[in-house]
C-alpha cells in the first residue's frame, strides 16, 4: 500500500465538498417538495372539511364534532400533527386561499402566519417579501408582529424602513 500524498488528500477534500453539496441540495429539494405537497394536501383537507360542514349552511356544533372525530382518526393512523386545532388551521387555510393559488416557495409554517393577516394587501405584501428575502417562518411571523406592512404604509422613508426590518434577518 502506498501512503496518500497531499495531492490525493486535496483531491479527496474537493470531491468530498462537491458530494456533500449535492447531497445537501438534494435533501433541501426533498424537504421543500414534501412541504409543498403537504400544503396541497392541507388545502384539499380544508376544502373537504368546509364542504362537509356547510352542506347548505354553517353548523358549528357539527363542525366541532367533525374536527374532533377526524383528528382522532388521523392521529391514530399518522401520529402527531393532526389535532383539532391543526384541523381548524387547515380549514382556515382553505377559507383564506379558496382559489388554490399559493406559493410553492413558502411552507406550511409561513401559511400558518399569513392566514392570520386579515387584509389581502398586507397578506400579499408579506408573501412577496417572505419569498424575496427567503424569510423563515419565524422571521415572517416577526415581521408580521412588528406590523412591517402598516409601518411601511405610513413611512416616508420606505427603503430605510425595509433595511431596518431586514436587519433582524441578517
Amino acid at each position: 500500500k502506498s501512503a496518500l500524498t497531499s495531492v490525493d488528500v486535496t483531491n479527496i477534500d474537493i470531491l468530498y465538498q462537491k458530494a456533500s453539496a449535492y447531497i445537501d441540495q438534494a435533501r433541501q429539494t426533498i424537504y421543500r417538495t414534501i412541504d409543498t405537497e403537504m400544503v396541497k394536501a392541507y388545502w384539499c383537507i380544508g376544502r373537504d372539511i368546509v364542504e362537509e360542514e356547510q352542506q347548505g349552511k354553517k353548523r358549528a356544533e357539527y363542525g366541532s364534532f367533525l374536527l374532533n372525530g377526524l383528528s382522532e382518526r388521523l392521529t391514530q393512523k399518522y401520529g402527531r400533527g393532526f389535532s383539532a386545532s391543526t384541523l381548524r388551521d387547515i380549514r382556515l387555510f382553505y377559507q383564506t386561499y379558496p382559489e388554490h393559488k399559493f406559493n410553492p416557495n413558502l411552507g406550511w409554517i409561513h401559511y400558518r402566519s399569513l392566514m392570520r393577516v386579515h387584509t389581502l394587501e398586507a397578506r400579499s405584501f408579506y408573501e412577496i417579501e417572505a419569498e424575496k428575502n427567503s424569510w423563515s417562518g419565524r422571521e415572517l411571523e416577526r415581521q408580521i408582529n412588528s406590523l412591517l406592512f402598516e409601518r411601511l404604509a405610513k413611512s416616508k422613508d420606505k427603503k430605510g424602513l425595509m433595511r431596518l426590518a431586514c436587519k433582524g434577518h441578517e
